[in-house]
């Protein structure tokens, strides 16, 4: 083979193993890509960056159900029933996760609407988001404070006031501020 043969071939070779390695990245970027738009779907956390820590722990569409309901859940049992107002706020804020009335996320969801969930539940998820925090930078533990918080308050004005808007009752409050001291940063 001569020397320019050679040439072409190492040329060749790099190009392919070049073209490999971008094919490589792209997949990676299209995983990434997708597994942020499935833990945007699961959650309704559409921060960037918290969806960006989520995925770089390893934090699945599956686990994360977990952080998008238990606050929810425990807001509407706060004053020891689940209003049909709390209800609905809640299943209207699910909607958005895209869960369907025959998917095993919505019959769980629809199974702690009807009977309380042991305390226990409550406690595991402070457990996970302290695990969480202790992960994240400032701004993602703010960003994932702020997510959650915000569908907290949605759900306990719900039920509350003239109406049914603007009364949060002290049972929620109290609630409130503990799922808010969870956040550890």
């Amino acid at each position: 083979m001569s020397e320019l043969g050679r040439i072409n071939d190492l040329e060749e070779q790099f190009f392919l193993k070049e073209n490999l390695q971008l094919k490589e990245k792209y997949r990676a970027m299209q995983q990434l890509k997708e597994t942020k738009e499935a833990l945007a779907a699961a959650s309704g956390i559409v921060d960037d960056l918290v969806l960006e820590k989520l995925v770089a722990l390893e934090i699945r569409p599956e686990t994360i159900t977990s952080i998008s309901l238990v606050p929810l859940i425990e807001i509407a049992w706060a004053d020891g029933t689940v209003d049909q107002k709390e209800k609905e706020a809640i299943l209207s804020a699910i909607g958005k996760f895209g869960w369907t009335k025959d998917s095993v996320n919505y019959e769980l969801l629809n199974q702690w609407l009807t009977k309380k969930p042991a305390a226990a539940l409550l406690t595991a998820w402070k457990h996970y988001v302290e695990a969480l925090c202790h992960k994240m930078a400032d701004e993602e533990v703010a960003n994932l404070k702020k997510e959650i918080m915000e569908h907290v308050t949605v759900v306990a004005e719900a039920a509350g006031g003239f109406l049914g808007f603007g009364k949060i009752s002290a049972e929620e409050r109290s609630m409130i501020t503990q799922l808010e001291n969870t956040f550890c940063k």
